[in-house]
């Protein structure tokens, strides 16, 4: 079985790894070779399951790509008919939802008419309920995310997820009739509301609603960060642990009970019905939840469990993960994509091969949480350094301490109380209440715990190889006692954790342009120090460019603390940025061209210089002589190295073109410019492109950004002038490097350069 399953995730995975989907025919001809399998008795029948599981990837994979908005559609006033298909989440000023379209200007769901939509609605224009028939006028774009190394795959996760279009309700927001649909969500929808209400402003209602109803859009911030620091974020997810605890719990109690009537013993083993009565529950737990990903795993682990029960047949525990797996992905092979994925399954494979048939393991209930956690924290940190280039060293204290007060006590709280809400809702309140408080009791441990030093090491981007190498080396330290090397092995883990060099030498330097929408963040760094400038937009939904583009960019390359960040000037689409920037590195200074707009801010003023490495940076504007507000203050800087320069303008316009070209024409020369203003044609003058005389230039636009940039008239204006173009909408984030005796040289085009068949080109 266990072949099977393997076979099937290698087809998913060769799939998913192509840069471009392949026609059918060349899908069939790839797959035709293994009917020959289908031969009586074939010893590797088995690789059956490889064309499949590639063959069911693609179907899946071009039924989402044909139903991707329209090009022509987007931007365009529409009017979207359909049902409320998730539970509205608030973030920030706005509630985004997913929208299950009935028709799109009057087109059924179909190629170029997507199915499902991901909308934001402004409260104060409508408050749609989960399953409600509404009527919204929107305006729409294809699926669109950040290309940055480090960044969340957001263009991979709408793809995975089946939605070909995100936008906002304009106008026009009007329940259609008083049907509903999708009962079970709204069930949940009904309950998380109802919880919020009895708990009020209780700091772990959020955590609550979590558990009952897997909705998570009430988590703090804060409460993210601590959870995220000690790896306990499972706790707050309806997965494998919460649902295995609780069928296990039943099984026990059902099993007790059984046995002490003969009545039901003659009829039924008491084995058997203990083991239906916790696949029941799980899966009413698991409904709760709304079925996601690792409750699937579970499911699927659970009926299985039974199945061999009621069957009296024992299958290895190998051979139910293997069906699990499985499974999902015949369910949904898209999620091989999805980290969820890989951390459900890497923890359940982790404690199999640990309590796997081991001679003199240690007994007892307290070596087996013992046993379960050094599994699970040892077996995880490849694939945790992986996907979030951290891990938390406190991660296994922490879940030794909280894992069985949640499981054994909290989720039974949550799920008691949810019982009996419908025949005792006093008491529900009072349990719902006592949840919580202990969800507090436990609190200020995890708290204590994600700010000890080893809570979270960086891990810069481990490549393939080293993931190989650290899995190998997990496994080996899972070994049993008396395995020769178990210490050693724990070496092929430590490079994970080792910060890499530059590679960058004396003299030379790199400049990354990164992509962060309509707005403005660079990153220079050189050989031992490293620059931001300007942070990006800020967001209506209360996030912003400087937590989600500019951290992870930082932490992906190993820079542990930017020594200096320079923010331009004080508007929005620069600024935004900065205070996740400041949150996570409390001791960066901070040089900005927007006099009194920042607290403890040093201003941003012509002649003041600096070297790192042989690098020199200077300021060239704006002066102190002629202050200027708004755009034109822009604080301009030049970066010069052994191997060539860049300036930095901001968003300065005509007026600080002119006096730039007064004050230090000559200064002016560079190789390459971002571009003036995102190419606004404010900017870059015909004068100033002569002065400067760049062979690269970066415009940091949005993709369908509402004012056209960059405007044709200065695209054209820099082409002739001989300047190479690259624009962040385009190419992604893009890096130039500049080494001493070379000539300046983009080496990265983090969108072409990481393209995957779902990307947008």
């Amino acid at each position: 079985m266990w072949k099977a399953a393997a076979a099937m995730l290698a087809g998913t995975l060769v799939l998913l790894a192509l840069p471009e989907l392949p026609p059918g025919g060349e899908v069939a001809a790839l797959c035709a070779p293994f009917t020959l399998l289908f031969l009586p008795r074939h010893r590797l029948r088995w690789l059956l399951f490889l064309p499949l599981g590639f063959a069911w990837c693609w179907y899946l994979s071009q039924s989402h790509l044909a139903s991707r908005l329209d090009p022509t559609l987007e931007g365009a006033e529409l009017t979207a008919v359909g049902w409320v298909h998730s539970i509205p989440e608030m973030r920030g000023r706005l509630e985004e939802l997913e929208f299950r379209v009935e028709s799109l200007e009057g087109r059924a769901p179909g190629p170029g008419i997507p199915d499902l939509i991901r909308l934001s609605v402004d409260p104060s224009l409508a408050k749609p309920g989960a399953g409600e028939h509404w009527r919204f006028g929107v305006r729409l774009r294809r699926p669109r995310g950040f290309m940055d190394p480090g960044s969340f795959d957001y263009e991979g996760w709408l793809f995975r997820h089946g939605i070909g279009a995100t936008g906002y309700a304009a106008h026009d927001a009007v329940r259609v009739d008083a049907k509903t649909r999708y009962p079970l969500l709204r069930t949940r929808a009904a309950l998380a509301d109802h919880i919020r209400h009895v708990l009020g402003a209780d700091e772990f209602g959020g955590m609550v609603v979590a558990l009952a109803t897997g909705d998570q859009s009430g988590l703090s911030e804060s409460q993210w960060q601590v959870l995220q620091a000690t790896n306990t974020v499972h706790l707050m997810a309806i997965a494998g642990l919460h649902i295995g605890v609780l069928a296990g719990l039943l099984f026990l109690l059902v099993r007790y009970t059984w046995r002490r009537n003969a009545w039901l013993c003659l009829r039924c083993p008491a084995t058997v019905a203990a083991a239906v009565a916790a696949s029941l529950a799980g899966a009413l737990y698991a409904a709760m939840a709304g079925f996601p990903l690792p409750t699937q795993r579970a499911l699927i682990m659970l009926a299985t469990f039974t199945l061999g029960t009621v069957l009296r047949r024992n299958l290895r525990s190998r051979d139910t993960l293997a069906l699990a797996m499985l499974g999902v992905l015949i369910l949904d092979p898209l999620s091989a994509g999805e980290t969820s994925f890989w951390l459900s399954f890497g923890a359940v494979a982790a404690i199999l091969f640990v309590f796997g048939d081991r001679v003199g393991a240690p007994k007892g209930w307290l070596m087996d949480i013992l046993r379960t956690q050094w599994a699970v924290g040892v077996g995880l940190l490849p694939l945790l350094a992986f996907f979030f280039q951290h891990a938390g060293l406190t991660a296994p204290l922490a879940n030794l301490v909280v894992v069985p007060v949640y499981s054994l006590l909290v989720v039974p709280l949550v799920l008691l109380a949810c019982f009996c809400l419908p025949w005792a809702p006093s008491l529900a309140v009072w349990v719902f209440k006592g949840s919580a408080t202990v969800i507090g009791l436990t609190w200020p441990l995890l708290e204590r715990l994600s700010q000890w030093p080893a809570a979270t090491l960086p891990s810069p981007s481990p490549g393939w190889v080293l993931l190989l190498v650290s899995i190998t080396g997990a496994v080996w330290l899972l070994m049993p006692r008396g395995m020769p090397g178990r210490v050693a092995a724990a070496a092929l883990l430590l490079p994970l954790f080792v910060t890499p060099l530059s590679g960058i030498p004396v003299g030379g330097f790199d400049l990354t342009l990164l992509d962060v929408g309509q707005g403005l963040s660079a990153v220079v760094r050189t050989a031992h120090h490293a620059l931001v400038y300007d942070t990006g937009p800020a967001f209506r939904s209360g996030s912003d460019t400087g937590g989600e583009v500019v951290i992870p960019y930082l932490v992906s390359q190993g820079i542990v603390t930017p020594d200096l960040t320079v923010v331009s000037h004080g508007d929005s689409d620069h600024a935004g940025g900065l205070a996740s920037l400041r949150e996570a590195y409390p001791h960066m200074p901070v040089l900005s061209g927007a006099e009194g707009r920042f607290p403890d801010v040093s201003t941003c003023l012509r002649g003041e210089h600096w070297q790192w490495d042989g690098v020199s940076f200077e300021v060239l504007y704006p002066d102190a002589d002629a202050p200027a507000g708004g755009n034109d203050a822009s604080c301009v800087l030049k970066v010069s190295g052994a191997g060539g320069s860049a300036l930095l303008t901001g968003d300065i316009m005509r007026k600080s073109e002119q006096r730039l070209l007064e004050l230090r024409a000559q200064a002016l020369k560079t190789d390459l410019l971002v571009a003036p203003h995102h190419g606004s044609n404010s900017s870059s003058t015909p004068a100033f492109v002569a002065a400067v005389a760049p062979t690269e230039v970066l415009f940091p636009v949005g993709y369908r950004n509402r004012w056209g940039f960059p405007k044709p008239e200065v695209v054209a204006r820099y082409s002739t002038a001989g300047a190479a173009l690259a624009d962040s909408v385009s190419d992604g984030a893009v890096r130039m490097a500049f080494r001493p005796g070379a000539r300046p040289a983009v080496t990265m085009r983090w969108r072409l350069d990481h393209a995957w068949f779902w990307t947008a080109r």
